[in-house]
């Protein structure tokens, strides 16, 4: 049975939870406020946005739909982003809390949404290009390592299989690439770090269009 001294000690315990609780809705409130008002002090207009629309891209042999996922998720963040921002200036401007917070709410919504799409539909393209042999020559300069096989890995770069790896004095290797298109002309040209995979997942997701008409990587010497 508890005594008197429980009974109190569980009453003052109650109620400084519940103080406490109080305390931190309020906090929420007021940081919700603080949020708005800077709102209102900070707005510069919504910007421009796209239709939201399809990329349009085709495959490619290599890669897939992979340029184009990336292509579509791009231009479906970039619509969904141009709405929020007319929501939020709209709410700004009536300097209407209630509203701007859904505004904020929704969006923090659509965007954890757009990612997981994105994701999933990245997942599953790799899923099937995974092992994939991708083209390659080597330039009668490069002196880096010898190449036996390349090929698409789990993530979106290409893996590589290398023997006879040189590596500079705090035993790192290096390496300069391009991956070329259909017409000779060059997607990227960058000098790449370690002896296990050409990184080009990077430069995909930032310009899917030009990896539509991608043909083969050329290993070149580093100082052509």
């Amino acid at each position: 049975m508890k005594n008197q001294i429980q009974i109190a000690s569980e009453a003052k315990n109650s109620n400084r939870a519940s103080t406490l609780a109080r305390e931190k809705g309020k906090n929420r409130q007021g940081l919700a406020i603080i949020l708005f008002v800077a709102a209102i002090l900070t707005f510069t207009g919504c910007g421009g946005g796209s239709g939201g629309g399809k990329s349009g891209l085709s495959t490619n042999g290599f890669f897939g739909a992979l340029p184009a996922i990336y292509a579509d998720h791009e231009l479906a963040y970039d619509a969904a982003e141009a709405k929020y921002k007319a929501d939020s200036e709209k709410a700004v401007k009536a300097q209407n809390l209630k509203a701007w917070q859904k505004v904020e709410d929704k969006w923090s919504n659509t965007s954890d949404e757009l990612s997981a799409k994105f994701e999933a539909a990245k997942k599953a393209e790799l899923a099937k290009l995974n092992g994939k042999d991708v083209p390659f020559t080597v330039a009668d300069d490069f002196r880096d390592f010898k190449i036996s096989s390349l090929k698409v890995d789990e993530k979106g770069n290409l893996k590589m299989s290398t023997s006879d790896v040189r590596r500079n004095l705090i035993g790192v290797a290096q390496f300069r690439f391009r991956a070329l298109a259909k017409d000779g002309s060059v997607i990227l040209d960058v000098i790449n770090f370690g002896a296990e995979q050409v990184a080009i997942g990077g430069s995909m997701q930032n310009e899917p269009a030009k990896w539509v008409d991608f043909a083969k990587i050329e290993f070149v010497g580093r100082n052509e």
